[in-house]
């Protein structure tokens, strides 16, 4: 769900950090974004937390991320075989009008070919096969899927989609929308965006929909926003750690918070104690679909 790459190397230099070491922060962002992503060890929150589960709800980050390559078919259907309560994605629009499923709108962080998703067709994504994510090697098969598929096995599992929309263009989300409501998932899909702009159009659009506003961290601006529109909040959970009682600032206006990205132990806990319902892993496995 990071949205803050673009902005390393100005951020630095605009603090006074010397334009060396402000390239040397992008660099390293992208050696950590772009360069082998493990497989990590998955545990059942069941075992991991003494914690009541019974109204808290996992969601799958990018799919089961931490077993197989993130966005991908695969991805999916690993987490499916889990009692997640929703499958989160990312999309882009392709110049041939299909929304595909990636997290970086640069084709490299997934592939050795390299490009802007967003201005490439999907007929040239899809013979793009993915060299990148965890267990790579059992996957062969990865790469760019378009939404619609996501949407079969979402409801196939009946699991809620979760779509993060990275695309920053208003006019294809109504095209979007026309896409959920072929597969009669409006009303159970949540949205979910860094751009409040683009969740506004989604309003507009389709007023009963569930909507999410991402954050990093809980600030009053962001909250206004939220509280304005009806959008719940959804926050990057270290970042929260720096000021827990701002969790509590989404609970006094009525409004859901959501968290991402929890996959430890320690960190769900703590989610819980302070109210936090819904909760994005990589790692945190619910039961096994009966």
């Amino acid at each position: 769900m990071k949205d803050n790459k673009k902005t390393l190397t100005k951020l630095g230099l605009a603090m006074g950090i010397p334009a060396t070491l402000a390239f040397a922060l992008r660099t390293t962002y992208k050696l950590i974004r772009y360069g082998n992503k493990p497989a990590k060890e998955t545990i059942f929150a069941s075992t991991s937390t003494q914690k009541d589960l019974s109204d808290v709800h996992f969601s799958a980050h990018r799919g089961l991320s931490s077993v197989a390559p993130e966005n991908t078919l695969d991805a999916f259907r690993e987490a499916a075989k889990y009692n997640y309560y929703a499958l989160e994605c990312d999309v882009h629009c392709t110049t041939d009008g299909k929304w595909v499923i990636i997290h970086d709108y640069m084709l490299q962080s997934m592939a050795k070919e390299k490009g802007d998703v967003k201005t490439m067709s999907y007929e040239t994504l899809k013979k793009v096969k993915f060299t990148n994510g965890a267990n790579i090697d059992k996957y062969p098969d990865a790469g760019v899927c378009l939404l619609e598929e996501y949407l079969e096995i979402c409801k196939e599992a009946n699991i809620k989609p979760m779509i993060e929309v990275k695309d920053k263009r208003v006019e294809k989300i109504k095209n979007l929308i026309d896409i959920l409501r072929a597969y009669d998932v409006e009303n159970d899909a949540i949205i979910i965006s860094f751009h409040a702009p683009i969740l506004r159009e989604f309003k507009r659009l389709s007023p009963t929909m569930t909507l999410w506003l991402l954050v990093h961290g809980i600030k009053e601006e962001k909250l206004h926003e939220c509280i304005e529109n009806g959008f719940g909040v959804a926050f990057e959970a270290k970042k929260a750690l720096k000021n827990l009682d701002s969790i509590q600032n989404i609970h006094n206006n009525k409004l859901t918070a959501a968290c991402w990205t929890v996959d430890t132990p320690e960190l769900l806990d703590i989610m819980i104690d302070h109210g936090v319902k819904y909760i994005t892993t990589n790692a945190i496995l619910p039961e096994v679909r009966g």
